[in-house]
């Protein structure tokens, strides 16, 4: 049994370190994109999307026109 364990812990290792990248990604933002493609093929279906070039300067436009809570 603890042989099955420490045979395990590399992947173990490797899904929680995933994991927490996820959680980093979420929380500065980094996955707004992915969100919205996933979010514009529910909603949209095959109509095409926004260039991710232009999401993302749309995204800071739509910040610096409305801000909430930032400290700069």
């Amino acid at each position: 049994m603890a042989g099955s364990l420490v045979a395990r812990a590399p992947a173990m290792m490797r899904d929680g370190l995933a994991s927490i990248a996820r959680y980093v990604r979420a929380i500065m933002g980094d996955n707004a994109y992915e969100m919205y493609l996933a979010h514009h093929r529910s909603v949209h279906g095959d109509a095409p999307p926004m260039p991710e070039k232009l999401f993302w300067r749309e995204r800071d436009d739509v910040r610096d026109r409305e801000p909430q809570g930032r400290c700069c």
